[in-house]
């Protein structure tokens, strides 16, 4: 029997893991990026917490546990405007360097980053869905292109990429009623 971990079996096994790792990002990626940073804020804000609680209260353990608590609550919601901030100041940048190749009047170019920065913020739900989808299917055809190889498995790769990642945008944006990412949207909306 041949080691599935040499030569052409690994690529087999990463081909799989990547394809499946796409379309996991492609479909429910909006929901996973925003989980995976309130945790990190959480325990990031748990952990301060929960050393500065020991160093003022060190025998009490409700204290302790307490600021944990409340810190990691606090922690986990920070980071969420903290990188929601972030992609808009970096959306506002884009129009901002867009304006500035066209005029370089620095009223415009600061304009386009305000224009920028408040669409962002605006339609972050929808903007976010939209980098985790193409990422997901980058991720998709990367995997078809590395299994399949050659032209025809580039053309391939580029085909399912486009597809997975149109598909991740209308699921994640406009078909998925159940994503916890999206409370404005309930059961009864058609």
């Amino acid at each position: 029997m041949a080691d599935i971990f040499s030569g052409a079996g690994l690529t087999i096994y990463a081909a799989v893991v990547l394809l499946v790792a796409g379309l996991v990002v492609a479909f429910f990626g909006k929901t996973l990026f925003k989980v995976v940073i309130f945790i990190m804020g959480a325990v990031a804000g748990g952990a301060l917490a929960g050393l500065l609680a020991n160093y003022i209260a060190p025998d009490n353990t409700l204290c302790i546990l307490g600021g944990v608590v409340i810190a990691g609550i606090i922690g986990g919601f920070l980071a969420l405007t903290i990188v929601k901030g972030i992609l808009a100041i970096a959306v506002g940048g884009i129009f901002a360097r867009i304006a500035a190749a066209v005029s370089p009047n620095l009223l415009v170019v600061l304009v386009a980053f305000l224009i920028g920065f408040v669409l962002a913020l605006v339609f972050m739900d929808r903007l976010l869905g939209v980098i985790t989808c193409i990422s997901g299917g980058a991720m998709a055809g990367g995997a078809v292109t590395g299994f399949l190889g050659g032209a025809a498995g580039q053309f391939a790769g580029l085909a399912v990429g486009a597809i997975v990642a149109l598909a991740g945008i209308y699921y994640q944006n406009w078909k998925h009623k159940g994503d916890l990412s999206r409370p404005d949207k309930d059961k009864s909306d058609s």
